[in-house]
């Protein structure tokens, strides 16, 4: 079961802060309108371009190349966060709801770009109704539980950091997983096999005390 929530209402007040604290001094930071990880893709990055309805373009016309000289920056830094974490880049031009061109999406593939504009892209003209479908899809596909995301997190760590990790509660409460490892195998065993606190950290380390072991 997922364990992420349902989309409420914009919190702002990041953003306030942020435009508090800096002033008027130019920021160093691009923001991604979704940021999600498919099990079998990876990242994946989407920007939402909004096309306001009193531009000459529509969402099936706009194209960031036709305004790359005023916010070549952003497309820029959304490249190079697509490149670091070896992510899928979706711009999507929409119209806002109850407009002229409400039913007309466009969604932008980035497959490489320069810098004087996006050089390779895929692009797929849906309706709201297609789009919403494609989108339902892959949103559903990269639900995951908190147990999955938990296994993740320890998945990076090294063995050493793994097992310098100490259990709170239990019988080996204040021992660390690499004691526990050395006196109490059949416990640990046990531990990682559970829903307990720690137990994807002993897991992880378990699998990793075995790889190395099987080299």
């Amino acid at each position: 079961m997922a364990f992420s929530k349902a989309l409420g209402h914009d919190d702002t007040s990041g953003f306030e802060f942020v435009k508090r604290t800096l002033g008027n001094n130019v920021t160093a930071a691009v923001n991604f309108d979704r940021l999600q990880k498919d099990p079998q893709r990876g990242y994946i990055i989407f920007e939402f371009l909004k096309c306001e309805e009193s531009q000459k373009v529509t969402p099936y016309t706009s194209h960031p190349n036709r305004y790359w000289d005023k916010n070549a920056s952003k497309f820029l830094s959304l490249w190079r966060a697509r490149q670091d974490f070896n992510a899928t880049l979706y711009l999507v031009n929409y119209a806002e709801e109850k407009t002229r061109y409400e039913d007309q999406i466009l969604v932008i593939e980035v497959i490489d770009m320069d810098e004087n504009g996006i050089t390779n892209e895929i692009k797929t003209r849906y309706t709201m109704e297609s789009f919403s479908k494609w989108f339902l899809e892959l949103n559903n596909s990269c639900l995951g539980t908190k147990a999955d995301l938990i296994y993740e997190v320890y998945e990076k760590k090294s063995i050493d950091d793994l097992g310098k990790m100490k259990l709170r509660k239990g019988k080996h409460a204040n021992e660390s997983i690499e004691t526990i490892y050395k006196t109490d195998f059949r416990y640990l065993e046990w531990h990682s096999r559970t829903e307990y606190e720690y137990s994807k950290a002993v897991l992880c380390y378990l699998k990793k005390i075995s790889e190395m072991e099987n080299k």
